[in-house]
């Protein structure tokens, strides 16, 4: 008998956690962790420095991760990586590593490149501070944070959206917006200081008086801007101040009056939404260490080149963080928001013209669970998002499904405003096949879906209006399936789903021992012959993870199919899982 699995979110799906909760009561905090396939990247010269090699295994163990360096070019290490198949990259960067040229010449292509399609293979950051030490705490302090109070440099940072803020005006004096918790509008003011400068800083370091002074969660700023400065008033500077970074510290410099630093410890997205380079590196004088250094910055998003009217990355990532979804971290946003780009250059989308395909960057562990806040009143996303999952004998019947919220346009419609819908997908899929969608275009990849439904010129969709697509793919085996043999109620050992999965040349599988004793993990095919012993010997409590090549115990690769992977742990009932192996 097939089993049906069905997903309805009021906010877009993800990631596999959501997934599996949606399913039974079971504790799937640990299964969170697993789903990520994260690729530490690093140079080797920054590798060799204590200090940095430091950062690298933090973020290792954080993610139970695979490192991979690099000496003189990413491509050394491309074909590696790729066998990989990482859901994340963190590239481990010294400062003048992570300049501009590196990030829009070649870390952008490189995660283009892993597999055979044109699009982003995975989500990505760079991970890098003023030193050692910066870095080092974006990969060891939190993990996540709720982004539940917004303060806007600019009025465009869509206020409804969020739990509460402040918007200010970039052009007009004394003009500024405040969301509160219980209400779903806006209400307008015209008191502000004339020079928002200190004001500003205040806030940044203190806290919203207003909101009892609940710390800054994500800091928009807009207009000129460069690497080490932004300018509060735009067009031109008149009566207010800038911004400024210098080694290591950013500040705020007022029309008139002393400099004000900018100290904050409380995790934050730092948003360059529409300022020219502010996210270049150039050298500790930078904005983005700087804020990383002395702002509270985990999440730093600018651009390294010039922004301009038709530029399309940035409106996507705010897009995909809480307009057409809710539920995405910041990173995977800008990684969607880039795949929506991407999408527009090849069709031609009315109305738009990128020039920014590889003009952004993100610092920070693109790993970390930063997530909108669902506390108080908000403007809900556009459109609802469905995911169901009909399992075949042979493959698996996927479909992806909105449902308008309200009237409006689902599609590009602006720098700033709409995107496709998109769906980053809880597994890999592979041989797919599209039998139905009512949608004008559909993209289906190993990891995610975009749906191209409308574009301007169209009439608006109507609320309850949906749209869809049906796809076949390769027999999905995730941890909602039940394994071959069931874990005992008596031991604690944990094993957990491989991934990727499906996989076509390795895969990594994890498991957690509660005490130290003697394991041994196999591999068999599916009539039960051994493949391949993994692992045959006494290992400490803890997290552990071990890569298969697909292949057997004589250094053979074997053939395509289903396996079975068994953990037996001293005297307890053995643990298996099922894996499908592709070629």
């Amino acid at each position: 008998m097939k089993k049906l699995i069905y997903l309805s979110v009021v906010l877009l799906l993800s990631n596999v956690f959501v997934f599996a909760q949606k399913f039974n009561n079971k504790d799937y905090s640990a299964f969170n962790e697993q789903t990520i396939a994260y690729a530490v990247i690093v140079k080797q010269s920054t590798y060799e420095d204590p200090d940095w090699q430091t950062v690298t295994d933090s973020l290792l163990a954080r993610y139970q991760g695979q490192l991979f360096i690099w000496s003189s070019s990413l491509s050394e290490i491309q074909d590696d990586v790729a066998a990989f198949h990482p859901t994340h990259i963190g590239f481990v960067c010294e400062l003048l590593t992570a300049s501009s040229t590196f990030i829009h010449n070649y870390v952008w292509q490189f995660t283009r490149d892993l597999d055979d399609d044109v699009y982003c293979d995975a989500v990505w950051g760079i991970i890098t501070g003023c030193d050692a030490q910066d870095a080092l705490n974006l990969v060891t302090g939190s993990t996540g944070f709720e982004v539940k109070t917004v303060l806007g440099g600019t009025a465009s940072c869509d206020l409804v959206y969020y739990t509460q803020g402040i918007s200010t005006s970039e052009s007009t004096y004394g003009s500024y917006y405040i969301k509160y918790p219980d209400s779903a509008g806006t209400t307008a003011y015209t008191d502000g200081p004339t020079d928002r400068t200190e004001w500003l800083v205040t806030m940044i370091n203190q806290g919203i008086d207003i909101f009892n002074y609940d710390q800054v969660d994500i800091f928009y700023t807009s207009g000129h801007g460069n690497y080490n400065v932004w300018q509060l008033h735009y067009p031109s500077p008149d009566q207010e101040g800038f911004f400024r970074s210098n080694s290591g510290q950013v500040y705020g410099d007022p029309h008139t009056g002393a400099d004000t630093n900018i100290n904050s410890n409380h995790p934050k997205i730092y948003f360059g939404l529409g300022n020219c380079k502010i996210g270049q590196i150039s050298n500790s004088s930078s904005m983005a260490p700087s804020w990383i250094h002395t702002g509270g910055a985990y999440q730093y998003t600018g651009y390294v080149i010039n922004e301009g009217s038709n530029s399309h990355q940035h409106g996507g990532t705010k897009a995909y963080f809480y307009k057409a979804a809710r539920n995405y971290t910041w990173a995977e946003a800008f990684f969607l928001a880039n795949q929506a780009l991407k999408f527009d250059m090849i069709n031609n989308t009315p109305g738009t013209n990128p020039p920014d395909l590889n003009g952004s960057a993100l610092y920070g562990d693109p790993g970390m669970q930063v997530k909108m806040s669902n506390e108080g009143v908000f403007t809900e996303p556009l459109f609802t998002s469905e995911l169901v999952i009909n399992q075949g004998v042979e493959k698996d019947t996927v479909t992806f499904k909105i449902t308008m919220n309200r009237e409006g346009s689902p599609g590009f419609n602006g720098k700033w405003g709409e995107r496709h819908p998109a769906i980053i997908l809880p597994f890999v899929a592979g041989n797919i096949e599209i039998i139905y969608t009512d949608a004008i275009e559909t993209v289906v990849k190993d990891n995610f879906v975009l749906m191209y439904v409308w574009y301007q010129g169209e009439p608006l969709l109507a609320e309850g209006e949906t749209r869809e697509v049906t796809f076949l793919c390769n027999q999905l085996v995730t941890s909602v399936d039940e394994p071959v043999v069931q874990e005992s109620e008596k031991t604690d050992v944990v094993l957990y789903q491989n991934y990727p999965n499906p996989f076509s040349q390795s895969t990594a599988i994890s498991y957690q021992l509660p005490v130290i004793g003697k394991i041994v993990l196999k591999v068999y095919d599916i009539i039960g012959q051994e493949a391949r012993t993994l692992i045959n010997e006494k290992q400490a409590a803890g997290k552990h993870s071990v890569i298969w090549d697909g292949k057997d115990n004589s250094g053979w690769m074997v053939s395509e199919g289903v396996y079975f992977y068994q953990i037996k742990f001293d005297d307890n009932i053995p643990v298996t899982k099922k894996m499908l192996l592709l070629r």
